[in-house]
């Protein structure tokens, strides 16, 4: 019973490359108002096999007055089950419900069951899938371990003790039988659901890894390059150029705006960069810090899917080459099938890895490709990019 229920969920596994947070928190929250809407629905389709009672109770020779008690009880008995599957089949794997309402009516179920024996005997075993099935799914495990105990007892004590346990061998199996799927199915849906929640939760860090990751590319590189902007208006005014100042100043408002709108991107989730148009803003920045930067090839060279991590290795190793370097000269070259970045300036000289290497590395990483960092023919640091090995080509 409720194996189907959750059959019937999507798969919160099939997702592509590009399913964020709020993306799976709101397929969740459809999935849980679809079942807090027609779970009782799905759950209903069972119903039919209280026909047995139902059945025992009609062709038995019972009064008229008892069969009419026995009938609404079954009616109730439906009413409670479906009910609780209505309202509670969004706790399938979450642990079982603990609210009072899931156990008035899973006691509500019993009680009708245990009120059944002295009228059904062992008729009444009918009605006990329905309550293994709801223990199982939607109650806590301790309440489903004592259900299943009781269960048992029922399943075979009772046939034993009319006198019927051959002719009723095979309800007594099909209740064992369903027992161990219900077991089964549900603990296999508690460990699905754990799973989801550890993707969740991965999400999560994978999201905030980002951000901090394009705050640091984007935000640093701006910064880096509003303090060069600095420094170079006021050696201008300590000149006496005063116009040349004021051009200066005038473009760190400018530099400082597109920080701003980096910070609203990376906030948003939709950080993108155009490579050519990066290019010629790092050569503007390259020229004003009085290094030559030299670009081989073409931007669009680049595989299309690609160029916006290539836009940010390439923003910030220049960050990298303008803060430590102290570099004369940097050489970007591009193909469709790497990148690389080389300048003249002091090279590692055996300093340890920081947040930007490291940042390059993952980007290269998110996209298949590999990143290799060394010393330059030039004397400097070179970085190479290469990813060949994406399948992705222009």
């Amino acid at each position: 019973m409720g194996s189907v229920l959750r059959n019937l969920r999507p798969d919160r596994n099939a997702k592509g490359t590009g399913t964020t947070v709020t993306e799976r928190s709101q397929a969740q929250a459809d999935v849980d108002r679809f079942w807090s809407r027609f779970g009782w629905w799905v759950s209903g389709v069972w119903i039919i096999f209280l026909i047995y009672p139902t059945l025992t109770l009609l062709q038995e020779d019972f009064p008229v007055a008892l069969r009419v008690i026995g009938l609404s009880l079954i009616l109730v008995y439906a009413a409670a089950y479906l009910r609780g599957y209505g309202r509670f089949s969004w706790t399938v794997g979450h642990g079982g419900s603990s609210s009072f309402e899931a156990y008035a009516y899973f006691g509500t179920m019993a009680a009708i069951m245990f009120a059944s024996i002295p009228i059904l005997h062992d008729g009444a075993l009918g009605l006990l899938p329905f309550l293994t099935s709801y223990s199982a799914f939607l109650l806590k495990r301790k309440v489903m371990y004592v259900t299943y105990a009781v269960a048992l007892i029922l399943s075979f004590g009772l046939p034993l003790a009319y006198g019927v346990f051959l002719q009723q061998l095979f309800l007594t199996g099909l209740n064992v039988m369903l027992m161990v799927i219900y077991f089964v199915t549900s603990g296999t849906i508690r460990r699905a659901v754990a799973a989801d929640m550890i993707k969740d939760e991965f999400l999560v860090l994978s999201e905030q890894e980002r951000m901090a990751r394009d705050v640091h590319d984007g935000v640093g590189h701006s910064l880096t390059a509003l303090n060069l902007k600095a420094q170079l208006a006021l050696r201008l005014l300590d000149e006496g150029e005063v116009q040349k100042a004021r051009s200066e100043v005038e473009q760190l408002s400018e530099l400082a705006l597109m920080a701003l709108d980096s910070v609203r991107t990376t906030v948003h989730g939709m950080a993108r960069a155009d490579l050519e148009g990066e290019l010629q803003a790092l050569a503007c920045v390259c020229a004003d810090s009085g290094i030559e930067f030299n670009v081989v090839g073409r931007a669009e060279a680049i595989p299309h899917e690609l160029r916006s991590h290539v836009s940010w290795i390439v923003r910030e190793s220049l960050t990298n080459v303008l803060r430590h370097a102290h570099a004369s000269g940097v050489w970007v070259s591009l193909s469709e099938q790497m990148l690389s970045i080389d300048d003249d300036g002091d090279g590692l000289q055996n300093a340890k890895e920081g947040h930007g290497l490291r940042g390059m590395r993952e980007r290269a990483r998110l996209f298949g490709a590999s990143c290799t960092v060394g010393e330059s023919k030039l004397g400097g640091t070179s970085i190479r990019i290469d990813f060949g090995t994406t399948g992705v080509h222009s």
